[in-house]
């Protein structure tokens, strides 16, 4: 029934001005949340107790997220096996990122290679209060596409032995923000705190691949994306790409409206956390901080990325669909 209802949000102006409206109200409630608990816990006259006195007490504390925080570049980055790695991917996910404060460019890739149907797809922008980027690799064996209601299929996240070299440096205006390598079947960074537009941001991405065979199945697939020479490098078997403008189409839900509703919340938690951050400089003490000053603010904060409500969110819809059915870049090297 969500699926039908979907389809028709996409179609039917009328009710994507109530789809708008509710988004609306959504943001507004949530604000008033915050900007009342901060008054709260400002007026309280008592201090917290801190959190975290050291990375390894962050780290551990924050594992139930599926992140990590990496000091070296004051970023947080997601972890080899977290719970995000069951899930997979579909577009879906894309398409409910923006009702989760997520105003994020997509670009996924499609390719066939050893007997499977493959999904790269990169990702930069606006994460509620970070800025990131993400490069994920997945694949099915199964040709039935389980998820036509929105023509695509339910991609699996790839095991250790299928993961692949990823070299990925996210920049805004220019500017460096930070770099990542490491064999991996999601590579992210997240910079908690930094405010961006996703047209601020750029990527370059650079994946060595199996073979030369699984190499030219990937380019078939970006130039089918719309991708074109000027725009990456080849190198034996690796390929890097300049991940600017989306050539492929971005979410239906991304709409002038709700990018500038999403965005100004965003910025504002963002401007928020700046200045109850800005005598602080490590980010145990920025964290114990924040707590004591804005608890849910803080409980915003260290949710970083695509968290359960993206992933549950499908599971949900699925489960009614079954119940309906039932019833009737040279750099980069």
């Amino acid at each position: 029934m969500l699926l039908g209802s979907f389809e028709l949000l996409t179609r039917d102006p009328i009710l994507t001005g109530v789809f708008v409206g509710g988004s609306v109200l959504v943001i507004a409630i949530i604000t008033l949340i915050i900007k009342r608990k901060r008054k709260k816990s400002g007026s309280g006259g008592g201090s917290a107790v801190p959190l975290f006195s050291s990375i390894p007490e962050l780290n551990k504390a924050i594992e139930f997220t599926g992140f990590a925080y990496l000091e070296e570049q004051d970023i947080f980055y997601s972890l080899m096996y977290p719970w995000q790695r069951d899930f997979g991917y579909c577009r879906f996910y894309d398409e409910a990122m923006a009702a989760l404060s997520m105003i994020v460019d997509a670009e996924p890739i499609y390719f066939d290679y050893d007997g499977k149907h493959w999904l790269i797809e990169f990702w930069k922008g606006q994460y509620g209060m970070t800025t990131g980027g993400e490069v994920g690799v997945y694949y099915t064996e199964d040709d039935v596409t389980d998820l036509i209601d929105w023509n695509g299929r339910l991609y699996q996240s790839v095991p250790d032995d299928e993961m692949l070299d990823i070299y990925q440096t996210l920049y805004k205006n220019g500017r460096p923000l930070f770099t990542r390598s490491e064999r991996h079947w999601w590579l992210t960074g997240f910079v908690l705190g930094e405010f961006s537009h996703p047209d601020e941001l750029s990527a370059i991405i650079r994946i060595t691949f199996r073979d030369l065979e699984m190499r030219d199945a990937f380019l078939k697939g970006l130039r089918e994306a719309g991708y074109t020479p000027h725009e990456y490098r080849v190198k034996r078997n690796a390929v890097a790409i300049h991940f600017g403008k989306p050539h492929t189409s971005q979410p239906l839900t991304r709409t002038k409206i709700t990018d500038s509703l999403v965005q100004n919340r965003n910025r504002e938690f963002c401007e928020l956390y700046q200045k109850i951050t800005k005598p602080f400089n490590t980010i145990t003490d920025k964290l114990n901080a924040l707590r004591q000053e804005n608890e849910a603010l803080y409980n915003q904060a260290i949710h970083f990325g695509k968290q359960r409500e993206l992933f549950q969110s499908l599971n949900r819809i699925k489960g009614e669909r079954d119940s309906d059915s039932k019833q009737t870049p040279e750099q980069a090297f």
